[in-house]
C-alpha cells in the first residue's frame, strides 16, 4: 500500500488553521452594523431546497450552500478548505480517502452529525429509484459501483462509501481522481439527517420539519416570493458567523430587482441590467462586483429534430453570430468571446480553435449562407424555427440581437419567452427547438463541462451523441498525467466544435450590484459560491 504524503500533510495543516479564517474574517476593531439582515437576489424560485436533487446554477443552489455543508467548503479564493471534516487522507495509491469528521457536529435540531448520515445521503442521492437527475456526479467521482448502481445492476448499499464509526467515512474510488477534493463541495454529496428523511419522507425540507448542518436553517418559504434562513445556533462555526438572517427573492426581472436595490431592499442583486451596468462603471463602479466563472452562456439545438438535425444548419447559425458585437455592445460587462464551451479559466488548459474561429466577418457570413443553401434554405424556401428563454431582460436583449445578425440570411425567428418552471421543464422534456442555456462545471477540469454531451448524459438537452466523442473522455479519465489527459480532452472538444450541438457566446463573467456596507465578497471563487456566512455589513 502507498500512503501520499502531500494530502496527508495538507488536510493536517487545514485541520491545525483557526476556525475563525473559514468564516467571516474581521478584526475585533471593524465597526459592524447593528442590523445584519442580508436581502439577496435569488433569479427566481427554488424547486426544491433537497440538497440531493439541486442542480449547479438552479435557484435553490445558492440556499441549499448556505443550509447545508460536506467535507469540505471554498474559502474566499475558491481552495478547498475543511467543513464537517476536520482532515482527510488518500491511500492505496490514491484510491480510499478517510475523512474525519469534526468531534461535536450537530443538525440545526441538535441530533448528532454522523459519518452515517454522510453514507444514507450518498445512497441516496445516486440510487435511480429516487427519480434524481444528479447521481452521475458519483460516475464522475469514480465512487466504486456508481454507474453499476446508477444502472439498477448494483444496490445503492453496493456503493463504495462506508461508516467505519459515528465519525469516519471511508470512501472507495476505481481509480484515482484528481479532481476528487474539488467535488466534495458540491451539493449531491452532502450528508442528510437520515432519522428525518426516513420520518417525513418528501416532506423533510418544510419550515417545520427540516434540520440542515450548515450555517443556517430554514425559516419560511413564501411560495413565489421569498425563502428565509436564520442563523443554526448549532453549526460548528456559529461563533464567526455575522449574518442573522438571509431572505432570498425569487426576482427573474431585472428592472424589478434594480428598482428594489435602489430603494434599499435588496442588497446584493442577482444579475445587473445591462444599460445600468454601463451608467455604474462611470458614476460608481465600486457597487459592481464580478466573478468569472467555470462556465459558459450557449445556445442548446435540439439535434433530435428539423431543422437542428442537420449539422449544416448549426454551423450556419453559429459562426453567423457576431461575437464581438455581442459582448462590447450587448452584454457588455467584461465577458470573454466563446467559440468553445470550456471556458478560459481551466489551469494548464487552451480549448481548440473553432472551424470559423480565424474567418473575418464576411467570409463567416459567405460560408454560413453556402451551409444553409446546401441545406435547402433559401429565399423561397427560409430557415424558420423559435428561439426559447427564460424570463429576463438580458436574455431577451441578447436573443433580439442575435435574431438582427441572422436576418441577412434570411432566417426567421420566433422568440418564446417562458417562465423558470416552464422553461426548465421544456427543455428537460425535449420540446424545444433553440433555447438558452448554459455549460457549467464544478470542478476546474474540461470534463466537468464536456461529460454533459455524452450520450444519454441526463444533462444532454440538445440530444447530441458521438461514439467517437464518448471514448475520448472514458480514455482521458483513466489517464493520470494531465498533459495527456488534456490532449485527449482537446480532441473530444473539437469534435463537439465540429458537430455544433450548442452554440457557444460568451463565457460567464458574473456580475452583481452590492451593496457598498456589505463587506466579505470571495475574491476567487469560480464555482460561483458567494456563502452568506462569510459577509457581513459595517457601519455607514
Amino acid at each position: 500500500m502507498t500512503q501520499p504524503t502531500l494530502p496527508v500533510i495538507i488536510s493536517s495543516l487545514l485541520a491545525l488553521t483557526s476556525a475563525s479564517s473559514f468564516a467571516a474574517s474581521i478584526t475585533n476593531d471593524t465597526p459592524l452594523a447593528e442590523e445584519q439582515h442580508f436581502v439577496r437576489g435569488n433569479g427566481a424560485e427554488p424547486n426544491t431546497l433537497d440538497p440531493s436533487f439541486v442542480n449547479s446554477g438552479m435557484p435553490g443552489d445558492i440556499i441549499v450552500n448556505d443550509m447545508f455543508e460536506g467535507f469540505v467548503i471554498e474559502n474566499s479564493d475558491g481552495q478547498i478548505i475543511p467543513g464537517q471534516a476536520e482532515s482527510w487522507t488518500f491511500s492505496n495509491g490514491g484510491k480510499t480517502v478517510t475523512f474525519v469528521l469534526k468531534n461535536g457536529l450537530k443538525w440545526s435540531n441538535g441530533e448528532p452529525v454522523t459519518a452515517s448520515d454522510f453514507v444514507f445521503g450518498w445512497q441516496r442521492a445516486v440510487s435511480p429509484k429516487t427519480g434524481n437527475n444528479t447521481g452521475f456526479v458519483f460516475s464522475t467521482a469514480n465512487i466504486v459501483n456508481a454507474s453499476e448502481v446508477l444502472a439498477g445492476d448494483k444496490d445503492p448499499s453496493e456503493l463504495g462509501i462506508q461508516a467505519l464509526d459515528d465519525r469516519t467515512v471511508e470512501i472507495s474510488l476505481s481509480k484515482p481522481t484528481p479532481y476528487f477534493m474539488s467535488l466534495m463541495s458540491i451539493k449531491t454529496f452532502f450528508p442528510l439527517p437520515s432519522k428525518l428523511v426516513e420520518e417525513k419522507g418528501d416532506q423533510w425540507t418544510r419550515a417545520e420539519n427540516i434540520a440542515t448542518n450548515g450555517a443556517y436553517t430554514l425559516s419560511k418559504w413564501v411560495p413565489n416570493e421569498y425563502v428565509e434562513v436564520t442563523r443554526n445556533s448549532n453549526y460548528w462555526d456559529n461563533a464567526s458567523t455575522v449574518i442573522n438572517k438571509v431572505t432570498y427573492l425569487g426576482l427573474s426581472s431585472q428592472n424589478a430587482e434594480l428598482i428594489r436595490y435602489q430603494s434599499g431592499e435588496i442588497d446584493m442583486t442577482n444579475r445587473v441590467q445591462l444599460e445600468y451596468y454601463q451608467k455604474l462603471v462611470k458614476e460608481s463602479p465600486e457597487q459592481i462586483k464580478a466573478q468569472a466563472l467555470l462556465g459558459s452562456y450557449v445556445y442548446s439545438f435540439n439535434t433530435r429534430q428539423a431543422p437542428f438535425d442537420d449539422v449544416r444548419v448549426r454551423q450556419a447559425l453559429s459562426m453567423a453570430v457576431d461575437r464581438d458585437i455581442l459582448v462590447d455592445k450587448v452584454t457588455g460587462q467584461g465577458e470573454p468571446q466563446a467559440y468553445s464551451v470550456t471556458p478560459n479559466n481551466i489551469p494548464n488548459y487552451t480549448a481548440p480553435k473553432s472551424l470559423f474561429e480565424a474567418l473575418d466577418s464576411p467570409q463567416r457570413h459567405a460560408k454560413a449562407k453556402q451551409l444553409l443553401e446546401e441545406a435547402g434554405y433559401n429565399k423561397e424556401k427560409p430557415l424558420t424555427f423559435t428561439l426559447t428563454y427564460n424570463t429576463s431582460e438580458n436574455h431577451k436583449k441578447i436573443a433580439i440581437a442575435i435574431a438582427s445578425m441572422w436576418k441577412p440570411l434570411g432566417v426567421k425567428v420566433e422568440l418564446e419567452n417562458m417562465e423558470w418552471k416552464a422553461y426548465v421543464a421544456a427543455k428537460g422534456a425535449g420540446d424545444y427547438q433553440l433555447a438558452r442555456s448554459w455549460a457549467f462545471g464544478d470542478y476546474p477540469e474540461p470534463s466537468a463541462l464536456l461529460e454533459a454531451f455524452t450520450c444519454g448524459h441526463t444533462a444532454n438537452e440538445s440530444g447530441f451523441c458521438n461514439t467517437d466523442f464518448d471514448e475520448l473522455l472514458q480514455k482521458a479519465s483513466k489517464t493520470e498525467d494531465q498533459a495527456n489527459r488534456f490532449a485527449l480532452y482537446q480532441h473530444a472538444e473539437s469534435l463537439l466544435n465540429e458537430s455544433a450541438a450548442v452554440m457557444p457566446l460568451y463565457h460567464y463573467n458574473h456580475t452583481r450590484l452590492v451593496r457598498n456596507t456589505l463587506k466579505g465578497f470571495p475574491n476567487n471563487n469560480p464555482k460561483g459560491n458567494i456563502y452568506a456566512k462569510d459577509l457581513y455589513f459595517i457601519k455607514e
